[in-house]
C-alpha cells in the first residue's frame, strides 16, 4: 500500500488554483499562435501539446522526454529539427 502524503486543506488550494492559472495561461498561449479557440484547433498532436505544456510549465528538457517516453521526444526532436531548419522570410 502507497503511502500518501497528507497536506493541510489550504495547501491544497493553492496548488489546485495555481495550476488552474498555469493551465488557463496555457489554454490562452495556444489560442494565440493558433490565431482561434481551443476548440476550433483541428489536427492536434497529442505529444506536441504535451511537449509545449512542459515547457510552458518550466521543466527541464531531462524530465520533458521522461513525460513524453522515447518515441514520442524522437518525434518531437524529428519535427523540431525540421523547422529549424526551414527558411525564414521578412
Amino acid at each position: 500500500m502507497a503511502v500518501q502524503p497528507t497536506y493541510p486543506r489550504y495547501i491544497k488550494s493553492i496548488e489546485y488554483a495555481s495550476m488552474t492559472s498555469l493551465l488557463q495561461d496555457f489554454r490562452r498561449a495556444l489560442e494565440h499562435e493558433s490565431g482561434g479557440y481551443i476548440h476550433q484547433l483541428d489536427n492536434i498532436n497529442a505529444a506536441m501539446i504535451l511537449s509545449d505544456l512542459c515547457v510552458f510549465l518550466g521543466l527541464s528538457n531531462e524530465n520533458r522526454r521522461k513525460i513524453l517516453g522515447v518515441q514520442a521526444a524522437s518525434f518531437i526532436d524529428s519535427v523540431m529539427s525540421k523547422s529549424d531548419k526551414l527558411p525564414v522570410k521578412h
